[in-house]
C-alpha cells in the first residue's frame, strides 16, 4: 500500500491498475490497496467480481481468450455478457489473459469490432433482445 500511496501522491492524475493472475480469492484485499482499477482474471465471473468489489472501483477484463475459438456469434454473446455484467461505468474490456497462439485473426478483429461498437445506453437493450430470442 505504500507504493500506491507514493504514486498517488507524486502522480495524482495517473490511474493505477492492479492485476494478479488467479486473483479470485484476493479481490477484496486487492481493493484495500487503494488502486483505481482491479484487473479480473478470466476465471473470475465478471458479475461476481463486480458484486464483490462494488461500483466505486473500476474493473478490467475478462473475456476468456478461448472464446475467440468459438463461432463469431457466440463470441459476440460472450463479449456482451461480460460488458453487461460489469455495468456501464468503470469497466475496461479486454481478454482475460491475452491472445492465445493459433487464435484466428478474424476472431481477434471481431473482438475489437464488437468492443468498439458498444453504445452503453443500448447494451442492456441488446442483451435483453438476445435473451428474448433465446427463450
Amino acid at each position: 500500500m505504500q507504493i500506491v500511496a507514493t504514486i498517488k501522491r507524486k502522480c495524482p492524475q495517473t490511474p493505477l491498475v492492479l492485476y494478479i493472475n488467479g486473483n479470485g480469492g484476493l479481490l477484496e484485499r486487492m481493493k484495500e490497496t487503494g488502486v483505481d482499477v482491479i484487473g479480473l482474471d478470466w476465471t473470475v465471473d465478471m458479475a461476481d467480481g463486480r458484486k464483490r468489489l462494488g461500483a466505486d472501483i473500476g474493473i478490467q477484463g475478462n473475456v476468456d481468450p478461448a472464446s475467440l475459438f468459438c463461432p463469431l456469434p457466440a463470441l459476440t454473446d460472450e463479449i456482451e455478457r461480460v460488458v453487461k455484467s460489469a455495468g456501464t461505468r468503470g469497466h475496461i474490456l479486454n481478454l482475460g489473459h491475452g491472445v492465445l497462439v493459433g487464435t484466428p485473426e478474424e476472431a481477434v478483429a471481431h473482438f475489437f469490432d464488437v468492443a468498439k461498437s458498444f453504445n452503453f445506453d443500448k447494451v442492456e437493450d441488446r442483451i435483453s433482445e438476445a435473451n428474448t430470442v433465446a427463450a
